[in-house]
């Protein structure tokens, strides 16, 4: 009882300290319940927010329950110079994306598609984990990397697919994926593919930009709202129709509150697996059922 009194105090402290952070919340809940009147699936739309606060909610039981020694996340150089390197190599990699995604990807041959591959360093991590262990010489447990509460991803989990399993039993894609890709290739795209390399830029990024701002919630929210930005170049409608558009990006606010939720995970918990394991594995459909 105690861990959730704890709980309870800790949400209402966020709510009074990070006044930015709890607007774009609450704005992008708005988005969400529009969405889901729109589609005549407002019950999904609720079930979805729901999902988010109980998991974060369930996050803080966990920590206070069984707390744990940690290192944390230490910055050793200049906030500034590394959110800059970050943004950089973020923006490298959304360069990537959107000629990947494009109608020019078709048309390109030679030495300008082969400079683009390239590029696939910068938009799954590898060229900034090199930076961050060989040239800032950062150890692996500063980033996240250890196995604290390994085990909360089942209870994330088991929430969240309840609650799918619940009210919107039929965006539950779990066998889709595993029908086209199988069961390793599966776990391969959502965790490797997909999770880690996500969940890593953006611990780098909204504990850096923290810092450089001085303000947790504004480093948490710029973080969340670059990594949204990631969805654009494979998903944006290419059209001239301004309602369309406006549609598009009123949908793409609804990504909002999960992405805050794994970087939530990450913050509380000291470690990179449980948000991975949480956002690799997230094949409920939850967040697209409206």
């Amino acid at each position: 009882m105690h861990a959730v009194t704890k709980s309870a105090r800790q949400q209402l402290h966020i709510i009074r300290t990070y006044p930015v952070a709890t607007v774009v919340a609450l704005g992008s809940s708005l988005c969400v319940l529009y969405c889901g009147h729109l589609t005549h699936h407002s019950g999904h739309a609720i079930a979805y927010l729901i999902a988010v606060w109980l998991c974060a909610f369930a996050t803080d039981i966990v920590v206070y329950h069984r707390p744990s020694p940690f290192i944390g996340f230490p910055i050793r150089h200049s906030s500034a110079q590394e959110s800059a390197v970050i943004l950089a190599c973020t923006l490298l990699g959304q360069v990537f994306l959107y000629f990947r995604f494009s109608d020019l990807w078709d048309a390109m041959h030679g030495v300008p598609k082969l400079a683009l591959i390239t590029l696939i360093v910068f938009t799954y991590p590898i060229f900034l984990a090199v930076i961050y262990i060989f040239l800032y010489r950062y150890k692996p447990g500063e980033l996240g990397i250890n196995l604290r509460y390994w085990y909360l991803p089942l209870l994330i989990h088991l929430l969240w697919g309840s609650i799918a399993v619940t009210t919107a039993k039929e965006t539950i894609i779990w066998h889709d994926y595993i029908e086209q890709n199988g069961i390793v290739g599966t776990l391969i795209t959502g965790i490797i593919c997909a999770a880690l390399a996500e969940e890593f830029t953006r611990m780098l990024l909204q504990t850096r930009l923290s810092a450089l701002f001085q303000d947790q919630g504004m480093g948490f929210v710029t973080a969340t709202l670059l990594w949204v930005c990631i969805h654009i170049p494979s998903s944006y409608p290419h059209t001239k129709d301004g309602k369309v558009i406006l549609l598009y990006f009123i949908k793409l606010a609804t990504l909002v509150p999960h992405g805050l939720l794994w970087g939530y995970i990450t913050q509380r918990t000291k470690s990179l697996l449980p948000a991975v394991l949480v956002h690799g594995l997230n094949f409920w459909g939850l967040q697209n059922s409206f």
